[in-house]
């Protein structure tokens, strides 16, 4: 019996954490994965730190230019977390730099990816590409 209560315990930790990252807003977003080059290989020319700390960004909304290679960098103020920009492949680790380059203009909302507490799931911001 009690191992059937272990296993159940863990199945529904495990929906629970599944649920927490599933994006259910779709969001207002104009751009899609076509604007996105992943791992572009060229030199960004400017960098964008996106700040988390507890269930939050340092700001609302962050802007990149089309075509330019641009360094994000998330930098972690208190708790672990780590940035998914919807409706691409761009995911950034806690503390850690990606070069995104998006080839078209448009809207991409950004999430925090790690489950990092009570406020979670609004954890939300804006990069709008001009």
């Amino acid at each position: 019996m009690k191992k059937w209560i272990a296993f159940a315990s863990v199945m529904a930790l495990t929906l629970i954490i599944a649920a927490c990252g599933a994006n259910s807003s779709g969001g207002n977003n104009s751009g899609n994965n076509a604007g996105a080059a992943v791992n572009t290989g060229a030199e960004p020319t400017s960098e964008v730190v996106l700040t988390a700390s507890s269930w939050e960004f340092d700001q609302q909304e962050y802007q990149i230019k089309a075509g330019e290679p641009v360094a994000l960098t998330l930098k972690s103020v208190d708790g672990v977390h780590g940035v998914q920009i919807l409706k691409t492949a761009y995911k950034i680790g806690n503390n850690k730099t990606v070069t995104v380059q998006f080839d078209e203009p448009g809207t991409y909302e950004i999430i925090c990816n790690i489950q990092c507490g009570v406020g979670h799931g609004k954890m939300k911001a804006t990069l709008v590409v001009t």
